[in-house]
């Protein structure tokens, strides 16, 4: 079944369905399509946002949980909190981690406003019916001053950026989600859905207009993936 792309109207419930179906070799694709680069990007993601004893984090669009096993690692009195709209991926997140996580709509998140310190988003951005109103529900969850980190595959601008999406996304990440993958049309959505997404500037600009200073973003080696942080204003 194919899933609508950004920009085609309402599609979370086809989204959600999608990754419940891809949920069980999930982190498995991950490892194997970017040669573990992946875990890289989380790991600079949390050096920007270094998270400190006693403070509470987000890991929104959470999936498997990564970032959040990723963070209680490096600080143990982190207390974090995962939320996702896909159970599949969720559940997995849980029993990886032992975390509290809530199965959520990142455009109505069943949190208080002001109650995080910081949040990330990895990945997810691209799949909500709006962006700019998922940054709208972050800025209302975080406090004042919170940081905000966020890793995507952004659509690709510059020669050099759209050389490397080719090349990986494009050759690679298709064939291999036909070799790996139980649903191989969800990989061949991920590339699609980069193509008609926002470029990086063109996000940092939404975030700027919907709650978030001191907005700055960069691409990451080996250049299809973008990192974006801001404080909420």
């Amino acid at each position: 079944m194919s899933v609508p792309l950004p920009g085609e109207g309402p599609r979370a419930g086809q989204v959600r369905a999608m990754f419940d179906r891809v949920a069980p070799s999930y982190d498995l694709l991950n490892r194997v399509m970017s040669l573990r680069i992946d875990q890289a990007w989380r790991s600079r993601l949390l050096r920007e946002l270094a998270p400190k004893q006693g403070e509470a984090m987000l890991d929104l669009c959470a999936g498997t949980m990564d970032v959040a096993a990723m963070a209680r690692r490096r600080v143990p009195g982190l207390t974090i909190v995962g939320a996702d709209f896909s159970f599949g991926m969720l559940s997995r997140g849980v029993r990886k981690t032992g975390l509290p996580a809530a199965q959520a709509d990142a455009l109505a998140l069943p949190f208080q406003s002001r109650s995080f310190d910081l949040a990330t988003v990895t990945f997810g951005m691209r799949n909500l019916d709006s962006w700019e109103a998922g940054l709208r529900e972050l800025a209302r969850a975080l406090r004042p001053g919170a940081r905000l980190g966020i890793l995507e595959f952004f659509r690709p601008e510059t020669a050099g950026t759209r050389v490397v999406h080719v090349a990986i996304n494009k050759v690679m990440v298709p064939v291999m989600g036909r070799i790996l993958s139980p649903d191989p049309a969800a990989y061949r959505y991920l590339v699609a859905s980069m193509e008609r997404f926002a470029s990086r500037p063109e996000f940092e600009e939404g975030a700027r207009r919907n709650g978030f200073r001191d907005v700055r973003g960069e691409t990451l080696f080996p250049g299809m993936c973008g990192l974006v942080t801001a404080v909420r204003a």
